[in-house]
Parts: C-alpha cells; sequence; structure tokens
C-alpha cells in the first residue's frame, strides 16, 4: 500500500517536472518573450547583470525585479515620473511622452540617437518594450527605494479639503526632507470608483480635449505624497481631495480626481483621506531630490495647497540646523478658510521672533471675480472656531480687522507681489516651490523676469513631468524679451506682454507644450529674418487670440 503510494507520488511529480520543462521549452520558441541582458549602471562604478523576458515594458521589467521605479500614472506616460537614463539605442520618444522633455533633453537625444553624440539619453521607462539587450543607468537614489507597510497613527482635519495624516513605518525609513512617497491604492477601490464614475469622467476628458484612460485591471496605481516632517519615526502626509472638474465641486456632485483619469490629471483618492487610525498601508521610496540646498542663501519658500507639505519639512529643516540668511514663506490660498490654523500660530511667532522670517499669506479668491477680502459665512466660522490666542496673533499681523470681517492681508496672485517684498540684488536667491501649476509657474516667471531668478536656483518636484519644460520655457522667453529690447522695436514692451499671455496663460498652463515650443521659434524666425516684424508679430500673436 505504501509502496503503491510512494510510486504514485514520485509518477506525479516526474509528470509536473516534465511539463514545466514542456512548458518552457514551448515558450521559449513560440512565446513572446525571449531572453534578454539588463545591465543596470549607477553611481561609484555600481554594474548589476540581469537575465530578463524581454517583450515587456521596461518600467514593469524592472519593477518586477525589484526595482522601484517612480510612476503615479500606473505605466501610462502621463506623470512624467518613470524617466530613466539608456544607454542602447531603445528609439526615440512615443507621442505621449515628447511634451514632458524640456529642448535639452530633446536635442541631447537627437545628438545620441542620430549621431552617437553623448553619454545615452532619457526616456519614459514605461514607453520602452524591451525588444534587445539593454543598459541603463539608475541613480544611487532609486537603488535604495524600498516598499514597505505603515501604520495610520493619526489623522487630524486641517481644512475642508486638506488633511494630515501620520503613518508609522513598521520598520526604519530614511529619508530626507523634501522627499516624497507612493501609496499604492486597492485595485478593488479603483475598480469600484471607475465604475461610478467613469462615465463622467470620460465626458470631462472630452469636454477639456484630454484622452481618457480606463481602468486597466492588474495595474497598480500610486499616489505621491510629499512627507511634511523631518522627524524619521514618524511619515506625515498632507492630503487634499480635489475634483477633476474645478467648476463642479465634489460636494456639489463633482468626482473626486484620480489616475490615470486623463492625461496631466493628478489623482486624487477618498480611500487614502478616509484612513483610519490602525489601518495598514503599503508603500515605497523614498523618492525626489527636492532638497535645500548646502550653501549659504537667501531662500523664498512658495507652497500651495497641499504643496505645502515638502516647505514645511524644508522650513523645519532649515530652522533646525540654526541657518541665519533671510527666508521669505509665500502660502497661497483660495480663501481664509484654506489656510491650516492648526500651523499658522506658529508662523506667526516664528514672523515675530526672528526678523530674518517673512511669513506672506496671499489668498487669490475661489473662482474668477471672488473677492476673498471680504470673508465669507464658512471663513468666519473658521475664524471664530480658533482659540482666542490664535485670533488674537492674527489680528495683531494685521490679517484680519479686529470685528472678525474682512481679510487685511495680502490677494491677488504670489508673482506680483514678489518685487514688494524682493530686490535684484542677490544672484543666490534660491526659489524652493510646491502647489498648482498656475501658481508655481507663473510665480517662477515672474521672479525670472522682475527680480532675476536664475535657473538653476529654482527647486521643486515635478509630479506632473510639465514643470520641467515650462521652466525651460520661461527662461527662453526670458531671451527673446532681450532680443526685442535689443531691436529697438516701438512696442516691445507690449508685445513682450502678449507673448507671455499667450505662452503662460493659452499654452503651458494648457499643457501645450510643444507648441509652445514652437510658438517661442515663431518668435524667434520673425525677430531675426523678417523685415516687417511689427506686422508679422501681430498677425502670429492674433492666430493665438
Amino acid at each position: 500500500m505504501i509502496t503503491s503510494i510512494l510510486l504514485s507520488i514520485v509518477i506525479i511529480i516526474i509528470i509536473m517536472l516534465a511539463m514545466a520543462g514542456l512548458s518552457e521549452l514551448t515558450y521559449q520558441y513560440f512565446g513572446k518573450g525571449k531572453k534578454r541582458k539588463l545591465v543596470i549602471h549607477s553611481d561609484d562604478d555600481f554594474e548589476k547583470k540581469l537575465n530578463i523576458e524581454g517583450g515587456d515594458k521596461l518600467l514593469n521589467t524592472l519593477q518586477n525585479k525589484g526595482y522601484n521605479i517612480p510612476s503615479g500614472c500606473g505605466g501610462n506616460a502621463t506623470c512624467g515620473q518613470c524617466k530613466i537614463k539608456l544607454y542602447t539605442d531603445m528609439g526615440t520618444y512615443s507621442p505621449t511622452e515628447t511634451s514632458l522633455f524640456d529642448r535639452k533633453s530633446r536635442e541631447e537625444t537627437r545628438q545620441f540617437l542620430e549621431k552617437g553624440i553623448g553619454d545615452g539619453y532619457t526616456r519614459l521607462s514605461c514607453q520602452v518594450r524591451v525588444d534587445k539587450d539593454i543598459d541603463i543607468f539608475l541613480p544611487k537614489s532609486t537603488l535604495q527605494v524600498k516598499k514597505y507597510s505603515a501604520r495610520v497613527i493619526k489623522k487630524v482635519e486641517l481644512t475642508s479639503d486638506k488633511c494630515e495624516i501620520s503613518l508609522r513605518p513598521l520598520r526604519k525609513f530614511n529619508f530626507k526632507p523634501g522627499q516624497y512617497i507612493q501609496i499604492c491604492l486597492p485595485e478593488d477601490y479603483v475598480e469600484q470608483h471607475y465604475k461610478k464614475y467613469g462615465e463622467q469622467i470620460a465626458c470631462f476628458c472630452k469636454e477639456t480635449g484630454k484622452e481618457y484612460k480606463p481602468f486597466t485591471p492588474g495595474i497598480d496605481l500610486y499616489r505621491a505624497y510629499s512627507i511634511a516632517t523631518i522627524r524619521s519615526d514618524i511619515i506625515k502626509l498632507i492630503t487634499r481631495v480635489a475634483p477633476i472638474n474645478p467648476r463642479l465641486q465634489i460636494e456639489n456632485g463633482g468626482v473626486p480626481c484620480m489616475g490615470p483619469s486623463c492625461v496631466k490629471e493628478y489623482f486624487q483618492e477618498k480611500s487614502i483621506w478616509n484612513l483610519w487610525a490602525g489601518e495598514k498601508v503599503r508603500f515605497t521610496g523614498p523618492y525626489g531630490n527636492f532638497f535645500l540646498k548646502k550653501e549659504k542663501h537667501k531662500a523664498v519658500f512658495v507652497a500651495g495647497g497641499a504643496g505645502l507639505a515638502p516647505i514645511l519639512a524644508l522650513l523645519d529643516q532649515w530652522f533646525a540646523e540654526g541657518r541665519k540668511e533671510k527666508v521669505y514663506f509665500f502660502l497661497g490660498e483660495r480663501r481664509f478658510q484654506d489656510i491650516p490654523m492648526r500651523y499658522i500660530l506658529k508662523w506667526l511667532h516664528r514672523h515675530k521672533t526672528d526678523h530674518n522670517f517673512k511669513f506672506i499669506p496671499v489668498l487669490s479668491g475661489a473662482f474668477r471675480g471672488d473677492n476673498p477680502a471680504e470673508l465669507n459665512d464658512i471663513d468666519k466660522e473658521c475664524f471664530s472656531g480658533i482659540s482666542e490666542e490664535h485670533q488674537n496673533s492674527i489680528i495683531k499681523h494685521g490679517m484680519i480687522d479686529k470685528s472678525g470681517e474682512k481679510w487685511l492681508g495680502q490677494v491677488g496672485f504670489i508673482g506680483p507681489l514678489l518685487t514688494s517684498y524682493l530686490k535684484h540684488d542677490d544672484p543666490k536667491t534660491t526659489f524652493y516651490l510646491c502647489g498648482p501649476a498656475p501658481m508655481t509657474v507663473t510665480v517662477i516667471d515672474s521672479a525670472a523676469s522682475n527680480i532675476g531668478l536664475k535657473k538653476d536656483n529654482v527647486l521643486f518636484d515635478d509630479f506632473t513631468g510639465t514643470l520641467t519644460p515650462s521652466l525651460d520655457l520661461i527662461y527662453q522667453k526670458l531671451l527673446i524679451s532681450k532680443m526685442f529690447k535689443q531691436l529697438g522695436l516701438h512696442h516691445a514692451d507690449r508685445d513682450i506682454e502678449k507673448m507671455t499671455n499667450i505662452l503662460i496663460i493659452k499654452l503651458i498652463l494648457r499643457d501645450k507644450i510643444d507648441e509652445s515650443y514652437i510658438f517661442l521659434d515663431k518668435i524667434r524666425e520673425i525677430l531675426s529674418q523678417q523685415s516687417d516684424k511689427e506686422y508679422c508679430l501681430n498677425k502670429l500673436f492674433n492666430e493665438y487670440e
């Protein structure tokens, strides 16, 4: 009896091994994948050779091998985070990734692919299919990214749409202030979200001319969150719930953002917003190179919305290190109710006691025509709901009048206010920015044009992938503005203003990066070749009206 059982087991094992061998042979000869070589290079002469299965996207291949490449959009070429340097010619950009690279990167790519000049080129790993042996470079910081788990230990509501969440990692997690993590979204939640809102998301994408990305089972989706603390034992995050359609707020039936909902939209999920104490989450990190410069310099911090998180960490690091240089902190929000009252007392106290620190909150209004200087019922409720100490501090700081009816602080946009605080006299002045694209882009443009901010002194984390080429475009526009002046055109100031408005408002902020480059090229051509420059410029500008 026992002999028969043992014999049966042996036969079953032999059959299973034979089937496995046959399956492998079948796959090698008839399957889509062929064995390829992947060589990973890094800093300090690091080199790792891997045998991989060809045919898949490079992003998936690396992630399957344990290399946690950032990718907030799930490999749909919308976030621009999975850029990787290639030493092997894997072809040029796909149409979806072109707009995520600035002109310098494009030229380096052309030189490498066409002439073999340069030390490799950069592409989105989610758009590179591994159909041959490949050599790549990964920075040391990427090699150190790992998978972690954490427990939610605290959740505090900051405003009506922002929340502070504290996580305790289940094992040691090292990071630098300014970096971020990516939290994995549960696939069942993503699927339910698309079942509920898919039709509305598709309609909005069609209305705005963006590409609709349907739910794809089996693809992990991540949400990137900057770390809002310098503590090593706690990961503090600031989350924000926002609608995909800014004209239809969530409380009025709007659909919360979630990626990949449409191209260039960051995703925002209620599953993170509704975390409760004790819940377990999975994340990868740390990511990013948004760090304080080590050398002495005047610093300008600009934050808006959930972009406050890394700025909080960098400010804490600045003062923890005892730096004595001048610091300006511009906080851009829509209305008074959007300023996190939990933090404001600390900012006001430092503003009062440290002559090198200036805190400047700026309210823009929630929509066109909205006047944030007139506190509405929600603003008043927010003000009356804080402690008397908070109220007195805000009034003494000159932000709200004694009646609690009016906002006395700055209103409008941060960019035009810069010259009221900063002069064109310090080439080392460095801007650290994080927030909505309209705020970030316009601040950079104003600082570059009016106070001489150097391109190398503009630091940010590019979560959308379009801020890097936008920075390149802004400084190209600055060079063209000098051409206007040098040519002595009669309406130079007017033409520079028109060029700026078209570039920023009609092109960059609508994610038309390719068209932005074409627009500036046309202006250069007119200024360098055309005889009737004024006529040609007006004709070009009218095309964009």
